[in-house]
């Protein structure tokens, strides 16, 4: 190896978590403390222009509800919804979540089917104290992985 890297257990699951999400996200530096996302090579997606999104990509990307800072890590409350028809042949198929910054790195892998409806669950998470970014990826049927994410504050850990 060109530098002095050690695979630790939180790297060795970050690893499988990443692999997990299709390898829409990535560890640079060695570190999970690094983590960053980054344009997927296999075909996973993100918005070009966040602020201007065409209409697939508002049809893809999750609409995802954190507060900015969460008082209690035990209970940070997250809505993802989206505006994706759920069509037998195009539908929204899978939500994963994670948050790098965790001892606990995947949040859920969430399943859905055209007899879902609307794409729209909200749900509690546990995190850890301090700076968190939260990436939600998302899987249809039809035109692959997308992904998306959010930051925010958590003043006391819940893990």
């Amino acid at each position: 190896m060109a530098e002095n890297w050690k695979m630790t257990r939180r790297v060795f699951m970050c690893s499988l978590a990443l692999a997990g999400a299709g390898g829409a996200l990535g560890i640079l530096g060695g570190g999970v403390r690094n983590a960053v996302a980054i344009p997927a090579l296999g075909g996973i997606q993100k918005a070009k222009d966040p602020k201007n999104l065409s209409l697939h990509e508002k049809s893809h990307l999750p609409d995802i509800q954190l507060p900015l800072i969460a008082e209690d890590g035990s209970n940070v409350p997250i809505i993802i919804d989206m505006h994706h028809e759920q069509k037998s042949a195009d539908y929204i198929k899978t939500i994963e979540i994670f948050n790098f910054n965790d001892p606990v790195i995947s949040k859920g892998i969430y399943h859905f089917t055209p007899a879902t409806g609307q794409v729209h669950f909200s749900t509690q998470l546990r995190m850890n104290g301090g700076d968190a970014n939260v990436y939600v990826v998302i899987e249809c049927t039809k035109h692959g992985k997308w992904v998306a994410h959010k930051s925010l504050k958590v003043s006391v850990g819940g893990c």
